[in-house]
């Protein structure tokens, strides 16, 4: 049996969706954790509205995400622990799929799956692969994130050796930092198939101020398992910057959708259009000018290049012509 967590903080409108997708599982034998970590709005209400007797909801005070977490893996019945995030969707398959993985290859500890990038709206976007297996994963990891949180099951056993997510960071790379130390553990993989559908939402959009200092701490990090006070207060002080930026989530959210028409799409009035979008919010942002000249003048086949070039993950990624 599996046991699927899910931390919420002010789901609405997209938990309902997400809640559903883990209720139609395939696989019928599993309990589902959500913790409530000090939602203001209606999302506790919205989740009671659901009877289904393997919910097991926890409420508390705002804790952030790493101490939410944490209290519901610790409230699991089952060594196999699925996550997802409460604006994505998971594909019916997805934990008969994993589950089946784990319980075949013992030596595994953690496996993850490629995920369909959807809009806020939930509209598809492209399609997003991953490295598949132990040593192309290990290789990549040492250089950027190769996993999407919410497609990630694992084994618990694995996750009590780590100490779970590191708690004095309340967010950020607290998913990388856990599944980098879950591989000293124990192979990990990544199924070849879409299991998720991954949300993007300018509310939980992981751009960042300041990228290269956030990578630089990032780096630092996940191989130690912990962070240095003086890296936590760097952490801070970019999301102040963050904070003190008017819109600056908006626009980073309409910076991601022009690019993604940009460049994996190749639709370029739809690009022009979000990219004017977030110059509006955020006017002094000047990739998202180069982008936007970039969709006005040059050829397709330029443009396809430069991606190439710049982009570590070009190769990992597709449309499908099916949506």
């Amino acid at each position: 049996m599996v046991s699927v967590v899910m931390s919420v903080k002010n789901g609405l409108p997209y938990i309902g969706d997400t809640i559903e997708s883990v209720l139609r599982q395939s696989l019928k034998s599993f309990e589902f954790i959500i913790i409530d970590d000090g939602s203001d709005d209606d999302t506790v209400l919205e989740i009671k509205k659901y009877k289904d007797p393997r919910i097991k909801l926890i409420e508390q005070e705002n804790t952030g995400v790493a101490k939410a977490k944490n209290r519901a893996i610790r409230a699991c019945s089952f060594d196999l622990i699925a996550i997802i995030d409460a604006d994505d969707i998971c594909r019916e398959n997805r934990l008969q799929a994993q589950a089946s993985f784990l319980n075949t290859h013992p030596d595994y500890v953690l496996v993850g799956g490629f995920v369909d990038i959807i809009d806020k709206d939930g509209r598809y976007l492209y399609t997003e692969r991953k490295p598949v297996e132990d040593a192309e994963i290990r290789k990549h990891q040492d250089q950027r994130n190769p996993w999407s949180h919410s497609s990630v099951m694992f084994r618990k056993k694995a996750f009590d050796a780590v100490g779970g997510y590191y708690e004095p960071i309340k967010q950020y790379i607290v998913d990388y930092m856990l599944l980098y130390q879950l591989s000293n553990h124990g192979k990990v993989h990544q199924l070849p198939e879409v299991v998720v559908q991954y949300r993007i939402v300018p509310t939980a959009l992981s751009a960042k101020a300041n990228p290269k200092k956030f990578d630089e701490i990032t780096q630092r990090s996940i191989r130690a398992g912990k962070m240095s006070e003086a890296d936590i207060k760097a952490m801070q002080e970019i999301k102040k910057k963050e904070k003190r930026t008017a819109n600056f989530k908006e626009s980073m959210y309409h910076l991601y959708l022009g690019r993604s028409f940009l460049f994996h799409n190749f639709k370029r009035y739809e690009a022009a259009r979000h990219l004017k979008k977030c110059l509006s919010l955020n006017p002094e942002l000047k990739i998202a000018r180069y982008y936007l000249w970039m969709s006005q003048l040059l050829p397709k086949s330029i443009i396809t290049l430069i991606y190439k070039i710049l982009s570590p993950n070009a190769g990992l990624t597709y449309v499908r012509n099916d949506d």
